[in-house]
């Protein structure tokens, strides 16, 4: 298989299979882009499944609706799939996919609000933000813990490790290039 070395050639290969990457934040260009290759997709065979990868940080309101109402006219299934961190109207795409093919990865977060992607420009929107990232960091540090073997030491998680300490902490196996 190719290395795929640009954006548009990376797209073009998820199209191939059926995939349509929603990872920016939603705007009307980025609607009109992925009704696009919804709509491609499901002209291209109209009975296989079509699936949306969202990894979008929010966006309008009024591009979501374009994108929900293209989902649900396009006469497929549409599997949809949340990465990351979603929110605004976001999660609402998500929500639309077809039901029984709606599937969040294990580490997605969903914040269903109406009013576009947590800005933090309201006091309460800058302590959900924190809230959020206080406990994205927890639960990159439990894992860390265990994919480490053990919690690394407070001192290891507060300055650069140099490969043969990541080695030694169990962050990595070995070091690349290094003759032994």
């Amino acid at each position: 298989m190719p290395v795929l070395s640009t954006a548009p050639a990376l797209a073009d290969r998820l199209l191939g299979e059926r995939i349509v990457l929603l990872a920016r934040e939603l705007d009307d260009d980025v609607a009109a882009e992925t009704c696009a290759r919804l709509l491609l997709l499901a002209a291209e065979d109209p009975h296989r499944d079509v699936t949306l990868q969202v990894l979008s940080p929010g966006g309008s309101p009024v591009a979501a609706m374009a994108v929900h109402d293209t989902m649900r006219a396009l006469g497929v299934d549409v599997v949809t799939v949340a990465a990351g961190s979603l929110a605004g109207p976001v999660p609402f795409l998500v929500a639309s996919g077809t039901s029984g093919k709606r599937f969040a990865l294990p580490h997605a977060a969903l914040l269903p609000s109406t009013d576009g992607q947590v800005r933090g420009s309201h006091p309460g929107d800058v302590r959900v933000r924190a809230d959020h990232l206080s406990s994205r960091r927890d639960e990159i540090d439990t894992l860390m813990g265990r994919y480490c073997g053990a919690p690394l030491p407070d001192e290891a998680r507060h300055r650069w490790l140099s490969a043969g300490d990541a080695v030694r902490l169990g962050v990595v196996d070995h070091v690349r290039g290094v003759d032994s």
